[in-house]
């Protein structure tokens, strides 16, 4: 699938090539992983606006909640009222929206390469909890500490 028809077609001129002008990213606030992810996404000069919330807050609920999944897997919604939700799409979206990765997303989105590419996010994304305790912080929703933990274990 081209990024043009996973963006869709819009009205305004900056959206002529279905351009959205805003995004924001709906994420698991529960999840380490995607917490720092979050704050990557913060520090990383994008083409248009992006917000994060948690999918947790009352904002997001309010705002976000009609949306298919809501709760389940990460959802971009643009201001238009699109959204894309999980793998890929969704992280399709958001890489597309980072000029630095906008090449790595249109080649992502090839079709041959979709299958691919979605078991790819959806092993992330399956085992985000996990991950998060590996990268140091013990995860509540999981069995895992993080490798601070592991490696004091493995010293005593």
């Amino acid at each position: 699938m081209k990024m043009e028809r996973l963006l869709g077609s819009s009205r305004s001129r900056n959206q002529a090539a279905g351009r959205p002008e805003s995004l924001t990213v709906i994420y698991d606030g529960d999840c380490v992983l995607c917490r720092r992810s979050v704050h990557w996404l913060a520090r990383q000069h994008t083409a248009v606006p992006i917000r994060s919330i948690a999918a947790s807050s009352h904002e997001a609920t309010e705002g976000f909640g009609h949306i298919p999944n809501y709760g389940d897997d990460m959802i971009v919604a643009a201001n238009d009222g699109r959204s894309w939700i999980g793998p890929p799409d969704a992280y399709l979206v958001v890489m597309w929206a980072i000029p630095r990765l906008r090449a790595l997303s249109y080649l992502l989105a090839i079709r041959p390469l979709r299958p691919l590419v979605r078991w790819a996010f959806q092993l992330v994304t399956g085992n985000r909890h996990v991950i998060g305790g590996l990268l140091g912080e013990p995860c509540e929703q999981c069995a895992v500490g993080g490798l601070h933990e592991m490696s004091v274990a493995r010293q005593s």
